[in-house]
């Protein structure tokens, strides 16, 4: 059992991936925006980062950023983004992105990228 962040400004995406998240026994906490993943992100630890790119007030890429360069955690982040993104999905890997789902996506392959990403070892910020 994981404790996942998930920011996602879409609703109904947002609510799909938790009710999937939480069948397979993790801890989840849904986030509309980049601010309040941010917020969270200072406030408790996670063992992964499912992110949307595009969102309002501060991106996923404001959260790899935020991730990687100020808290200095290598925790697994999923990017999940539309084809049409590719030039963000691009960029989210260059920042530090784990790996990424396009929507629309399976809720298989999203499971499947999950727990891969919690089977890589990783450091904590200061191990």
């Amino acid at each position: 059992m994981a404790n996942i962040l998930i920011c996602e400004d879409d609703r109904l995406i947002g609510r799909i991936i938790e009710r999937k998240l939480l069948e397979d026994f993790h801890q989840v906490k849904l986030v509309e925006n980049g601010d309040i993943a941010i917020r969270k992100l200072k406030e408790q630890v996670f063992q992964l980062v499912i992110s949307d790119v595009m969102m309002p007030v501060n991106s996923g890429l404001d959260v790899i950023n935020y991730l990687r360069n100020e808290l200095r955690s290598d925790i697994p982040i999923l990017v999940v983004s539309a084809l049409s993104e590719e030039d963000n999905i691009q960029e989210a890997i260059k920042l530090g992105a784990s790996d990424y789902v396009s929507k629309p996506f399976s809720v298989g392959a999203l499971r499947e990228k999950v727990g891969y990403l919690l089977k890589v070892p990783h450091c904590e910020p200061g191990h």
